[in-house]
């Protein structure tokens, strides 16, 4: 397969000489965004994964990983081998050639030509070598170009799932956002009813029907409360700023989120547990990883590189286990899924019973059946009904959702767990 070299190495060394390798032609450096971003980023959750892998500098980095491995030629650590040879195998032949001549001119009885033939056969025996040495090399480049191969796959499905991961990462915290926001709102209403609590017994503690310590220990739950409320804020803004990073902005850009999608009920029933879990065995980045691991195990124990057969044989047994793992994790998602689903239409019941007293309650307060307390409260409970389910249509989501991943190939340690 390298013969066709032997004759060209000259011309193409010469040809490469006047090409240096630091003369090749460079990327311009990527242009880089200013330090602050002047208006606010509106974001979708649909084409959340298409902005962070146009912009997160981690994932660009994974892409520059695996062209580099992809332009490496392994040809070139042996170009200089094969001129090598090439060179001594052409320097033996034209040795013997004239030799040979030389012993051919001579008499048969010229005591020089025994000399001489000997020297032809260390002559011949130096090129056998050379040209043996020359096969050998054939061969070694042939392997390292297969090993290259080897090492450009497990580049690409190494990068391509890191990368999946900083994906999926960002739709979880794009989720998580609007999970926050939610419990910030349920948090804000505890403290609305809480003042209303304690303005009623500061009333009743100037007419003497409630004591101090009543009063004090409401101001104490509503300190509890209030500090539980900045530490969500706080959650928040960290969350948020990770969501900022990943999609490739800088620190301080104001993100404007749509609303998340709703699962549709054709897509929940268009899940197939059998049919979907032969698609993720055949994308999971694990199993693949512990097949990749337990067959060159076998190839080194196959090609001599170790005699140690039984760790051939524990990499196999490793690869069976990542399967029975992958398989069960699988389960648990779609489990989750029916689960999801069930509390969700759980919820919607909820709301709709939350919907009828809070019309009757309505009714009762415009007759003055209840006092504006009451109906202040009651308000509250048909938000907290209504943010219940819109929760419920949210954690949903995120089910699906890493049920979708899954089919990728790409699995949460948690799900994994």
């Amino acid at each position: 397969m390298k013969r066709y070299i032997a004759a060209g190495l000259a011309a193409m060394l010469l040809c490469s000489a006047g090409v240096p390798a630091y003369a090749a032609q460079r990327p311009a450096p990527a242009q880089t965004e200013t330090a602050q971003q002047t208006a606010p980023v509106r974001l979708t959750f649909d084409t959340l994964e298409q902005t962070v892998r146009r912009n997160n500098i981690s994932i660009k980095a994974n892409d520059s990983t695996v062209k580099s491995a992809e332009e490496t030629d392994v040809s070139n650590s042996y170009f200089m081998n094969y001129l090598s040879l090439s060179g001594q195998i052409e320097g033996y032949q034209k040795q013997i050639k004239a030799l040979s001549e030389t012993i051919a001119a001579l008499p048969a009885d010229d005591p020089m030509r025994a000399a001489l033939t000997a020297q032809l056969q260390t002559l011949r025996a130096s090129l056998a070598g050379a040209q043996s040495a020359y096969t050998d090399l054939d061969d070694q480049e042939d392997d390292a170009k297969k090993d290259h191969e080897r090492t450009i796959e497990r580049t690409q499905r190494e990068m391509q799932n890191d990368s999946d991961q900083i994906c999926r990462d960002a739709q979880d915290n794009y989720i998580a956002l609007q999970t926050l926001r939610y419990a910030q709102n349920a948090t804000d209403r505890s403290l609305a009813q809480l003042d209303r609590n304690i303005a009623a017994v500061q009333k009743q503690v100037q007419l003497g029907m409630a004591g101090t310590n009543q009063l004090a220990a409401l101001q104490s739950q509503r300190q509890a409360l209030d500090a539980s409320r900045s530490a969500q804020q706080t959650q928040y803004d960290s969350v948020r700023n990770v969501l900022t990073l990943q999609c490739g902005y800088p620190l301080g850009t104001e993100l404007v989120l749509d609303a998340l999608p709703t699962v549709t009920q054709a897509q929940l029933d268009a899940l197939d547990y059998a049919r979907d879990l032969e698609q993720v065995l055949a994308h999971s980045y694990t199993v693949w990883q512990k097949k990749d691991a337990a067959e060159q195990a076998a190839r080194d124990y196959l090609n001599d590189v170790t005699d140690n057969e039984h760790a051939a044989q524990a990499a196999k047994i490793t690869c069976d286990a990542e399967r029975e793992n992958v398989t069960a994790a699988f389960r648990k998602l779609y489990q989750q899924v029916a689960q999801k689903r069930t509390a969700l239409q759980a919820a919607y019941g909820d709301l709709q019973q939350a919907q009828k007293t809070f019309r009757v309650q309505q009714v009762q307060y415009r007759l003055g059946m209840i006092a504006r307390l009451a109906y202040a409260d009651a308000e509250g409970a048909l938000q907290a009904a209504q943010e219940a389910a819109a929760t419920a249509e949210i954690d949903l989501l995120a089910a699906y959702q890493a049920y979708q991943w899954a089919l990728r190939g790409v699995m949460t340690s948690t799900a994994a767990a």
